[in-house]
């Protein structure tokens, strides 16, 4: 599967590279404020399709001697830094949108900028079809950055064809553009922060808690741990249980419980279970 992965990746960093070069065309036709800040969110796009790749094939690799959990915060690593990526040219285009407003300047209406606009919108909603597709199959963090951050290039390129076709419109849709990229780098950087500092994803423990509640063998839940990485979430696990259960009994109920706790998500789940004797005193 993690050759699918690897494919998307492929194909979305080529793509990225035509339609960055299609917006600075449509920038050169027009002097649009709306197709820079699209152009200069798509240099990121570059950036973010490359990191995408080598964080993909990084955290394909299975564990080893120095990895013993794997390599999935790879992806997580490439979220953040894409976040970044991103954050740094918000600055960039709030610099040069406060000095056009300052200034003043002209919008050139272009047919041939409009047909361009129209079939980068159409590239774009083929980049978060297959992002989407990749990420349901691989529960991939960075297929899902990728999808989040070309659905954002959808909306936004609709903005950039009105824009250039009603030029007096150009600054405030350059403004709305701005907003939409700013709320996307917030939630990608939140959300890549997240795994990054093994926030225990809360939904899959309260599960985990109730499974365990209801297994009768288990007399105290004394410790659950649970964290994302890559496409696996990780369980830690200390239970007690009755003294008087033999070796043999104890581990045939830690295999129960753990292939329950299993069935609780469709992604992988690797568990570490350590079971203790329950105090009746």
């Amino acid at each position: 599967m993690g050759d699918k992965k690897e494919a998307v990746a492929i194909a979305t960093f080529m793509t990225v590279l035509g339609v960055t070069i299609g917006k600075g065309i449509v920038y050169l036709l027009t002097s649009s404020m709306s197709a820079l800040t699209e152009f200069a969110d798509s240099v990121t796009d570059i950036a973010t399709s490359l990191l995408t790749f080598i964080s993909v094939r990084l955290g394909n690799k299975p564990p080893d001697e120095n990895h013993h959990y794997g390599h999935g915060k790879a992806e997580a690593i490439a979220g953040y830094t894409i976040g970044i990526f991103a954050t740094i040219a918000m600055f960039y285009i709030a610099r040069e949108m406060v000095t056009r407003l300052t200034t003043g300047y002209q919008v050139h209406a272009n047919q041939e900028a409009i047909y361009l606009t129209v079939g980068l919108i159409v590239v774009d909603i083929f980049l978060v079809a297959i992002n989407y597709i990749g990420y349901r199959i691989e529960k991939s963090l960075a297929l899902r950055a990728n999808t989040i951050n070309y659905l954002g290039d959808t909306v936004r390129g609709s903005g950039l064809l009105l824009a250039i076709s009603i030029p007096s419109l150009d600054l405030p849709i350059a403004t709305l553009l701005f907003t939409f990229l700013a709320y996307e780098v917030y939630r990608l950087l939140r959300e890549t922060t997240s795994v990054l500092m093994d926030e225990s994803p809360t939904d899959l423990t309260l599960k985990i808690m109730e499974a365990l509640r209801e297994t009768k063998e288990v007399k105290e839940i004394r410790k659950i741990r649970t964290r994302w990485t890559g496409n696996t979430y990780h369980v830690d696990l200390t239970l007690a249980l009755d003294p008087s259960y033999t070796l043999e009994e104890a581990h045939k109920i830690s295999e129960t419980i753990e292939k329950k706790i299993k069935n609780l998500s469709s992604s992988k789940i690797d568990i570490t279970t350590h079971l203790e004797p329950y105090d009746h005193s």
